[in-house]
Formats: structure tokens, sequence, C-alpha cells
């Protein structure tokens, strides 16, 4: 099944720009349009979460599309450099705390799992392990 179909944004940037955002591509492997999607993407979220915030919103703000954990193929753990919140259970994690990013093929914004979160998506496995012996 094919997403929403994608439309073209033509822009005009500054050589230093162009530049900056060709070295930075490079430096994450990954092509300069995805690169340039995930900041825009990243910054309206920001903004979005700024705007909310210094207003005092009442209104939750809407969460990821529901199945975003769906897209994510892995999880590489991490020490947070910032706080977030558990994409499963909604347990703040402070900055300086053990996580895992979810790895995925789409653009968007990243999530993370606690300890807890992991320590359960793991017992299956092993359960499924100990069972084949």
């Amino acid at each position: 099944m094919h997403g929403p179909k994608e439309r073209w944004l033509h822009t005009r940037i500054s050589e230093a720009l162009e530049e900056a955002l060709k070295r930075e591509a490079r430096r994450r492997r990954q092509p300069v349009s995805l690169l340039v999607r995930n900041v825009l993407e990243g910054t309206l979220d920001l903004v979005e979460d700024i705007v909310e915030t210094s207003l005092g919103a009442a209104r939750p703000r809407p969460r990821r599309r529901t199945g975003a954990l769906d897209d994510v193929y892995g999880w590489q753990e991490l020490v947070l450099n910032r706080a977030v919140e558990c994409a499963q259970c909604a347990t703040s994690l402070a900055a300086g705390a053990e996580a895992w990013r979810g790895l995925s093929d789409r653009p968007g914004r990243p999530v993370f799992l606690c300890h807890a979160c992991v320590d359960r998506l793991r017992k299956p496995a092993s359960n499924q392990e100990e069972n084949s012996r």
C-alpha cells in the first residue's frame, strides 16, 4: 500500500547553504533531499512544541501516527543528551539516562524506548529461544 503522493518543492538557496547541506548529507550517508525533508519536519515539530508550551495549550498535542513503532526495524542503545519521552509507555527520560532509539528507513521524528519497554520487547524473543531448545 502506498502513502500519500509526495510533492516537489523548489526553492533558491545560497551557495554556502547548499555546501553545508551536502556536507551534512555526506556525513549522515543520506541523500540531500532526505536530509532537507527531515530538517523541515523536525523544525516544524519543534516550533509547534514551543508555541504550544509557551501558550500553555490545554489540548494535548497529537501523537505520532498510530503504528509509529511498526516502522522501526531495530533499536540502538544510547545515552540521552536531552530529555525525551518513551514512545511506548510515555515515561519521561531525562538527559543522561540510558534509552534506545528506533531505527527506521522512513523520515520523521525519532522514537525512543525506556529500559523497561526494551526488556518487555526482549522477553518474547528469549521465551522463543528457550522453547526451541
